[in-house]
């Protein structure tokens, strides 16, 4: 069941069924937000994955956002009845008109993906959101940083990067980076390392985590569509991988292109490829990085990084990454 984010502080409700002296049940709060979980009588112990928010993609021929960490711990120590605070990490919102030259990744705070978070009694779990992308000629080969798995985790991956910027030749767009996996890391996006360089292609994700957004023909008219968005990652526990988005390099610039996105991983939604003139594709549930904003204006705006989500299981024999993780 979603967690209502319904105030700045609420509770959410609990699902699942009695079995023996330990019920099995499971919430999940995907609205980002902070909520106070309740553990159920009879309780001790919940398992928890955690996954951060997407990165924003920059605007004006920038860089793909980065994706959303993920991570996951088993046996934390809960009272029955008592509550306990949950954090879920916010995308970054995508930035309008064109980057001033040089702005580096992340340096625009509202851009970059928040960490998602529980506390049981003793220990936290959290997991970081994806920074957003640089402006389309800053060096972004070694700067971006995806989220990662932090606090005490037993396991999970960190959310892929955006090579950089668009890349020469064709006007060929970068995109954003797939969420962590349970095992593994989100997929790289495409992108150049300098701005007008050479295009470097996405890739998969690997442990379950989403794949990178993909490169398309872009251009500097009014009517060009944007990058596209990384993959997300599913709660539900580990599962396939996702496939990178394709490179296309013989579509129309104002042309939606569906291949470009990064897969889903683990159950996760694929990202998204833009449908509005000048502006990038949002990354995909959850955690994935946002595509870049393209175009001859200052209209262009980069696509928003998708929130991250928590998830809390009890009940016996049942752990991430995949045992018995699936709703009862």
């Amino acid at each position: 069941m979603i967690g209502a984010n319904v105030s700045a502080f609420s509770i959410g409700k609990a699902v699942g069924r009695g079995g023996g002296e330990t019920p099995s049940g499971q919430i999940e709060y995907t609205s980002s937000g902070s909520y106070s979980f309740v553990a159920p009588a009879g309780v001790t112990e919940v398992s928890v994955v955690t996954v951060g928010g997407g990165g924003a993609g920059a605007s004006y021929f920038g860089q793909g956002g980065a994706g959303g960490g993920l991570a996951y711990k088993n046996a934390i120590s809960v009272t029955p009845n008592a509550s306990y605070t949950v954090i879920v990490g916010s995308g970054g919102i995508g930035g309008v008109g064109p980057s001033a030259p040089g702005t580096p990744p992340g340096y625009i705070a509202s851009q970059n993906g928040t960490a998602s978070s529980f506390t049981g009694d003793s220990i936290t779990v959290s997991a970081s959101g994806g920074e957003s992308g640089c402006s389309y000629d800053s060096n972004a080969s070694t700067s971006q940083n995806g989220g990662a798995p932090s606090g005490t985790y037993d396991g999970g991956g960190t959310g892929g990067k955006s090579v950089g910027p668009y890349a020469a030749g064709n006007y060929q767009s970068s995109g954003g980076g797939g969420a962590g996996g349970y095992s593994g890391n989100g997929g790289q996006g495409a992108g150049a390392v300098l701005a007008n360089g050479t295009l470097v292609n996405a890739t998969a994700g690997s442990g379950g985590g989403g794949g990178g957004g993909g490169s398309r023909k872009v251009s500097t008219t009014t009517t060009t569509k944007g990058g596209s968005g990384g993959g997300g990652v599913g709660i539900l526990g580990e599962g396939a991988s996702g496939s990178a988005g394709s490179t296309i390099t013989n579509n129309s610039a104002s042309a939606d292109v569906p291949s470009t996105v990064g897969l889903g991983g683990s159950g996760g939604s694929n990202g998204n490829f833009s449908t509005v003139a000048q502006t990038g594709g949002s990354g995909g549930a959850f955690g994935g990085g946002g595509g870049p904003g393209h175009g001859g204006t200052q209209g262009a705006t980069g696509g928003n990084g998708a929130n991250g989500a928590v998830r809390i299981i009890w009940g016996e024999g049942r752990a991430y990454p995949s045992t018995n993780t699936g709703d009862v």
